[in-house]
């Protein structure tokens, strides 16, 4: 099996390899990691089903690099989340020796019999999992395989602190100690540096490399003869997101979408949005009467259920399309959401931030201008609008 991203996104592939089933029961009953690097997103984008591997009495073992400064505090500390009344170990690897660096992206499921490893160049990040251009080769076999052998003892090897000083078990004394020393930055810290990195470039030289993010088309009305069900038929590539700021309806569990940006090439009119933890939900409309002598009526205003919103100060949220499985002309593409509370998720401050920052002096609320450029406001009140912005995942 050979694995290409973004056309299939392999944070889902680990999903589905975590929670499948052969003869009513789950088929892995360990899974082993071992990445370069490890951030908030890439553990967020496979948390709720390591978590519910776990819970089913699976077991999972994580090494993670800490080289170049990309892994972060936060993704190391979401993996200690998980170890809490689990099967569940979390290990680093750092070479002080700056010749060397841990590099290796394998993923190997196995029971009593049988394993499937997964080899590539993905990390678990969130780009890594999702956005990236990357690839990756897919093996399976029997336990007594010499490949799976191989990778069974290279992955313990990677988790032998009796034997190799550059390994230590991680714990949360250990975490904020990397910390204080600056073997582990934080998100805001890692982000900061990149801003610095690239406000340096751009004054000493012009680009040398091109741009993947695409600008959306101009939106027009939609074809009514259009293929209903999800996907697209125009619009923003796999690795441009929709993000929102949300203004909760009915008792806050409910997310409500202005017509134009629904039906705007980005989501492409799409009638069910899903969930990262897989629930699907359906869009609906709120109506009003309109114009003529048989005063029908008319879409108002797209919404969807939403009830992991329910208790959150500041929600926002992140739309993204992604593959569902499927192959070639027959690939099965869903749009997928999050939606994080400002007000204490770093993830949600961040994008709260950008859509903040791309706010005018004299806010845009010309919805079927919805762009990567600006943020667009559903009405002229900032504290009262809903607020949109595209951006590159």
């Amino acid at each position: 099996m050979f694995i290409v991203q973004p056309e299939h996104g392999f944070g889902h592939i680990i999903c589905n390899e975590l929670l499948s089933e052969q003869s009513g029961q789950r088929r892995w009953q360990t899974v082993e990691f071992a990445v370069a690097w490890s951030n908030n997103a890439g553990v967020d984008r496979i948390f709720d089903s390591v978590r519910k591997f776990l819970s089913e009495g699976g077991s999972v073992r994580v090494t993670a690099g800490l080289d170049f400064g990309r892994t972060t505090y936060e993704g190391l500390g979401k993996l200690l989340t998980l170890e809490h009344e689990a099967d569940m170990t979390t290990h680093v690897f750092f070479d002080e020796n700056p010749a060397c660096t841990f590099h290796p992206k394998v993923f190997l499921f196995k029971n009593d019999s049988e394993a499937c490893l997964l080899v590539g160049s993905n990390n678990m990040t969130g780009a890594g999992f999702e956005s990236n251009v990357e690839a990756a080769l897919g093996f399976s076999g029997s336990l007594e395989d010499e490949t799976v052998r191989n990778a069974c003892q290279a992955l313990a090897a990677w988790r032998d602190t009796g034997s190799d000083s550059r390994i230590r078990r991680l714990t949360r004394d250990f975490l904020e100690q990397l910390k204080d020393c600056q073997y582990v930055l934080t998100e805001e810290e890692i982000r900061k540096r990149r801003r610095s990195e690239e406000e340096l470039r751009a004054a000493t030289a012009l680009p040398l490399f091109g741009r993947s993010s695409i600008r959306p088309l101009r939106p027009g009305r939609r074809n009514n003869k259009q293929k209903k069900g999800v996907g697209r038929t125009t619009g923003s590539a796999l690795g441009e997101v929709l993000l929102m700021r949300l203004r909760p309806r009915r008792n806050g569990n409910q997310v409500q979408i202005s017509m134009k940006i629904l039906e705007a090439s980005f989501m492409n009119g799409v009638e069910e949005v899903v969930s990262v933890d897989g629930a699907v939900r359906r869009i609906g409309y709120n109506m009003t009467k309109g114009r003529g002598v048989r005063n029908t009526a008319v879409r108002n205003t797209a919404r969807f259920e939403a009830p992991e919103m329910r208790d959150m100060i500041n929600p926002v949220a992140r739309f993204q399309w992604v593959n569902a499985g499927g192959s070639g002309q027959k690939l099965n593409r869903i749009l997928q959401y999050e939606i994080f509370d400002a007000e204490s998720d770093i993830e949600g401050q961040t994008i709260l931030t950008k859509l903040w920052n791309g706010i005018a002096d004299h806010p845009l609320t010309k919805l079927e201008e919805l762009s990567q450029e600006e943020t667009v406001l559903s009405i002229g009140n900032r504290d009262s609008a809903q607020w949109y912005r595209l951006d590159s995942a």
